[in-house]
């Protein structure tokens, strides 16, 4: 279990190596030809750049997902995967397009689903993971859990690029945070190597003295999920100034603001509540909370955090 801050942009305990790398994002930018968008609706594995393929689950789904794709080489079957996930405005091309420079700089392909309003129209249909009804206040069967797509998108992103990769990292923001956080804790045979959430809006509280789903009392979740989830390889990457709670998108109810007033606030008391469950439960916590200074609901500033930490060594 660890914490640190990092500086704007760098991380003050960082190697010369780190701190080359990460001044790559300023000097190293992609030529335009790796952001030629393509049409295809499958994945040509020898183009270098952007392309958009559909992913219907083994023909499970009636609407398939459009997937955004990106490689920075052609047959990238040795290159690690990222799937990250969007926030509420359902907006997968914009935080993908945001991201594409870290992964032409670290050398990996990233994958984006979209949960489009049309046919996800619920907010727990993609924050949730579509386990929970909270107006029914009942949970979905797990064969409609929005979560259940995640390992087969890997699997057939493996597939078809021919990928050697046997595990992936996932990142979201806002929203996509939402998703990532509980996805970890309803989903544990993931093959995840590395996971960020960054900057969601409200959590699942691993206690039960609040119900689902602002916390876990009468909830299905079984306490080995929260020890598993504990065992993962997680960021919470928290913006010092996402303090603004007029935004359209902030949840202000009274279950919300007990965690916190603000973004920033509720994430370090959700850090907090995990570090006391996880010595309830006497299990290790491989966790690190993080504070990005002066930075606000901002998805670009974070996924370049988050790439950074998934993929180079950072000394505390």
């Amino acid at each position: 279990m660890k914490k640190f801050a990092l500086a704007p942009f760098f991380q003050t305990t960082k190697t010369a190596t780190t701190t080359t790398l990460l001044m790559m994002f300023t000097l190293l930018l992609p030529s335009k030809n790796l952001f030629a968008q393509g049409g295809n609706m499958r994945i040509d594995r020898a183009a270098v750049g952007k392309q958009t393929f559909y992913f219907d689950n083994g023909g499970k789904l009636k609407k398939p997902l459009r997937v955004f794709y990106f490689s920075p080489k052609g047959n990238p079957d040795s290159l690690p995967i990222v799937i990250l996930m969007h926030g509420a405005h359902r907006n997968a091309k914009a935080n993908f397009n945001e991201a594409l420079d870290a992964a032409a700089v670290f050398n990996c392909v990233v994958i984006a689903p979209e949960f489009n309003k049309d046919v996800y129209p619920e907010g727990d249909m993609y924050t949730f993971g579509n386990i929970y009804n909270r107006k029914g206040k009942h949970f979905n069967p797990k064969e409609t859990w929005t979560f259940e797509l995640i390992e087969p998108l890997f699997d057939e992103v493996v597939r078809q690029i021919k990928s050697v990769s046997k595990g992936y990292y996932i990142y979201g923001h806002s929203a996509g945070g939402q998703f990532v956080s509980r996805f970890l804790m309803f989903e544990p045979k993931n093959r995840i190597i590395k996971a960020a959430a960054a900057n969601p809006g409200w959590y699942t509280m691993p206690t039960n003295e609040v119900e689902f789903p602002y916390g876990l009392d009468k909830s299905t979740l079984p306490i080995s999920n929260l020890k598993t989830m504990y065992s993962e390889k997680l960021f919470l990457l928290l913006g010092t100034a996402d303090t603004i709670r007029d935004d359209d998108d902030f949840y202000k109810t009274e279950q919300t603001d007990a965690q916190g007033l603000t973004r920033f606030a509720r994430g370090q008391n959700f850090f907090q509540q995990t570090k006391s469950k996880a010595k309830e439960l006497n299990t290790p916590l491989n966790w690190t909370e993080i504070f990005v200074p002066n930075a606000g609901h901002s998805n670009t500033r974070m996924c370049r955090f988050a790439f950074s930490l998934f993929f180079m060594e950072i000394k505390e």
